[in-house]
């Protein structure tokens, strides 16, 4: 046992991590931010995380054509936002890790399957109960209007089927989609847009989100948007605390968690209440926040289980 452990700590020591990060934000950032560095604080934290467990991480740009990636054991995906404008050239780079010796945490195939949130469509023959959600192209602009009055929903959410932190979504009243819609094909025909109702439990309840690291609950969150908005997302003055979540949403959180066909390392399941039941809103394996700072024991976590993949390989 004690040269098992020997052989395991020198191993650890060798082991060089990436934390993979974007070079600039993306596009959708039209404003000032005042404080840059507080975007990469969580960053941060996980570098200091592995460094507490004698372990050699560094923020690494993902598009910085430089990088040998042999250098590296791990690569793990964190804070690479501008993906949004260069989608293709990332799935590129992260088909390069994987062709090299560093292993690339969540894999490429389920990064591929979740960069288009068609995937909603997916988990929803999968059996997974999800907002209710129409793709633009398939659709007849007339039709819709009609429906979603006659299920009371007064607005619509419209956004983009490749998209991150709310960008370049909008919400729309239903009575406005179609025309809507024919500006949106008019202007940007070649972009697929989901079509899904705005639920007011967004507003009154909040969106929750359940965190897995190894397949294994690390922590819940509940997310609300700021007054007079739907997004929840930070820069969108949306705020966010820890939750605890009822032992029925627990068990539908497990099992949306098993239908994933994906060996992911990390997991941020994104839901909001409809009729009483948890639907999936998104499903996060790329880029998810953790909110380190809000559950500092989520930190540890996230190491132990990298730890652990890593000395399975």
């Amino acid at each position: 046992p004690f040269w098992t452990a020997l052989v395991c700590l020198f191993r650890r020591q060798l082991t060089r991590i990436a934390i993979l990060r974007c070079g600039k934000l993306p596009s959708f950032v039209t404003w000032e931010i005042p404080n840059l560095d507080e975007l990469f604080e969580e960053d941060n934290i996980l570098i200091r995380g592995f460094e507490d467990r004698g372990l050699e991480a560094s923020a690494v740009v993902w598009t910085d054509p430089s990088v040998d990636w042999n250098q590296y054991d791990i690569a793990l995906i964190r804070s690479t936002w501008d993906y949004l404008d260069e989608q293709e050239r990332f799935l590129q780079v992260l088909a390069q890790i994987e062709a090299s010796s560093c292993r690339l945490f969540n894999p490429l195939e389920a990064v591929r399957w979740n960069i288009d949130k068609r995937y909603l469509l997916e988990l929803e023959k999968w059996g997974v109960p999800i907002i209710p959600t129409y793709l633009a192209s398939e659709i007849e602009a007339g039709t819709l209007p009609g429906m979603f009055v006659e299920k009371g929903w007064q607005a619509v959410i419209l956004k983009p089927t490749v998209g991150l932190g709310g960008s370049y979504s909008q919400r729309v009243p239903s009575e406005e989609l179609t025309s809507t819609l024919t500006a949106l094909r008019d202007n940007q025909p070649r972009h697929e847009y989901l079509i899904q109702p705005f639920i007011e439990d967004v507003v009154r309840e909040g969106e929750w989100s359940f965190v897995y690291f190894n397949r294994q609950l690390s922590h819940v969150l509940l997310k609300k948007p700021a007054p007079n908005d739907y997004r929840v997302q930070g820069i969108y003055g949306g705020t966010i605390q820890p939750a605890a979540p009822q032992t029925r949403d627990l068990l539908q959180a497990e099992a949306v968690m098993a239908k994933l066909p994906f060996d992911v390392l990390y997991a941020r399941l994104d839901f909001v209440r409809v009729n009483g039941l948890l639907s999936i809103i998104e499903v996060e394996l790329i880029e998810p926040i953790f909110s380190f700072n809000l559950v500092p024991e989520s930190v540890a976590r996230l190491v132990n289980a990298t730890i652990l993949r890593y000395d399975k390989a």
